[in-house]
């Protein structure tokens, strides 16, 4: 299934994607389009969007921050971070950073492709969801300082999805924002992650599993 899944994802990543759609479904609570100065000026950071299997069916990791004094406190996001001036590549960093913050293998990974890039107003950061594969189950490894816990997202249960659900969501400013969010097993995916998963809920729209 994971050579099925490999085959699909490689092609359909090279045709065009649904990007701006798909993250205006996610985001109608802020901007999507931002003027070439503002992507210019932006940190560039990069996350993996790793494809595996589990008990037989496809899987994603995602994973959920720690609370802290920080913008992005407690939010669901894929494993990723900022690009370091040793990174050659935005794939290299994704892969980099998914080995720091949750053990993956960054040579077992095969890069596939990438989806579309997520500018993010609030941290100032223009975000690469670098899309990759690996044949076997992977032994996650957290890091404790930037890992509260593993998601394991079926792909079933994505694309089962036919509707973000709208969402109340606390700021770390304690306003109350209400937006478009993935709700599964209890877990809130909102923000930026919900624009790189609705898109992938896109992409995925023509597999067949």
């Amino acid at each position: 299934m994971i050579v099925s899944l490999k085959t699909y994802l490689s092609e359909r990543l090279k045709k065009e994607l649904p990007g701006k759609a798909a993250h205006l479904e996610a985001a109608p609570y802020r901007r999507i389009d931002f003027d070439a100065t503002e992507i210019a000026e932006a940190r560039k950071s990069g996350v993996l969007i790793l494809f595996y299997i589990k008990e037989d069916e496809p899987h994603i990791v995602l994973m959920q921050r720690p609370k802290y004094e920080g913008t992005h406190s407690g939010q669901v996001s894929f494993p990723g971070g900022k690009q370091e001036e040793s990174d050659v590549t935005i794939e290299q960093t994704a892969l980099r950073e998914a080995n720091e913050e949750v053990g993956i293998i960054m040579a077992d990974v095969e890069v596939i492709g990438r989806l579309t890039d997520v500018y993010i107003p609030v941290s100032k950061f223009n975000v690469s969801p670098v899309v990759g594969v690996v044949d076997y189950y992977p032994h996650f490894i957290i890091d404790n300082h930037e890992v509260e816990e593993i998601i394991e997202l079926k792909l079933s249960d994505l694309t089962a999805v036919n509707e973000l659900e709208p969402t109340k969501i606390r700021l770390s400013n304690n306003a109350i924002l209400k937006a478009p969010s993935f709700v599964f097993s209890q877990k809130i995916v909102w923000g930026a992650t919900a624009l790189m998963l609705n898109e992938l809920r896109h992409v995925l729209h023509e597999w067949k599993f």
